[in-house]
């Protein structure tokens, strides 16, 4: 059954690539026998390539302009 936590958000995405990428950081873990990632083993992971995509896209956009 799918989790519906409701609609996808430029945040979510946001923290979502940032997780994948501290995932990928942090050093490899016992209690995990693939090491830091578990989808890729460290080893060309689209997930990671994804994430540092959406991180670029998030540092180049400029600001939204605030409303008065």
């Amino acid at each position: 059954m799918p989790i519906d936590d409701g609609p996808i958000t430029p945040a979510l995405v946001l923290w979502t690539a940032k997780r994948v990428i501290t995932a990928h950081s942090e050093p490899p873990n016992p209690h995990r026998a693939t090491g830091r990632c578990m989808q890729c083993r460290d080893n060309g992971c689209d997930m990671l390539s994804w994430a540092i995509g959406v991180l670029k896209a998030h540092r180049r956009d400029p600001p939204a302009p605030h409303s008065p």
